[in-house]
């Protein structure tokens, strides 16, 4: 298993094959993603000024207990959406007589396991893996904002939006060599 943006940082390639495929796993440490959130909302929090108080005080305390909840709940969704946006890439087949409830789940690490082309460069799978790290945090900080202080939200689901984006941009770009049939013409 190759870890992205971990200390396990291998990669093989069998670039001559356009069919080859490689297993990658993209991993998202619950404790980094809390702690951007976290810095993220105290930065946010302080910027309002000394008017806002108790607006600021509310996101302030985003990870403390009882709060934190509300964040496992979206880091869930936001993860499961991030995966369904990676989908050519994450497509698995659905389990026969599979349950699927709504417990709360709260992994020490978020992953996401795709089957990416051989000539997918690697530099592309550490950036995705940023913008899904950025894309995650900004998702959480918009929904308790949307909650506490929802003139403050739009600013977060904008960021959202735009790492959504550059990850659809970069699932959708090509990432193979462009072979051209020759004319005998």
């Amino acid at each position: 298993m190759y870890h992205i943006g971990c200390s396990e940082d291998c990669y093989n390639s069998d670039a001559g094959d356009s069919k080859a495929t490689k297993n990658v796993t993209l991993v998202f440490h619950r404790a980094q993603l809390l702690y951007d959130i976290k810095n993220y909302a105290y930065i946010e929090g302080h910027v309002w000024g000394e008017e806002n108080q108790h607006a600021q005080h509310t996101l302030v305390e985003i990870g403390e207990e009882g709060n934190v909840d509300r964040v496992n709940r979206i880091l869930g969704v936001v993860h499961a959406a991030a995966v369904e946006m990676l989908y050519p890439y994450t497509k698995q087949e659905p389990i026969d007589d599979e349950v699927i409830c709504d417990r709360m789940w709260t992994p020490e690490d978020y992953q996401i396991v795709m089957k990416v082309p051989a000539t997918m460069s690697r530099t592309t799978l550490h950036l995705l893996n940023k913008l899904i790290h950025e894309f995650m945090v900004a998702r959480v900080i918009y929904d308790w904002l949307s909650i506490t202080h929802p003139e403050a939200a739009r600013n977060w689901l904008e960021k959202a939006l735009e790492a959504q984006e550059e990850v659809n941009s970069i699932k959708n770009s090509r990432t193979g060599v462009l072979r051209r049939p020759s004319h005998p013409f």
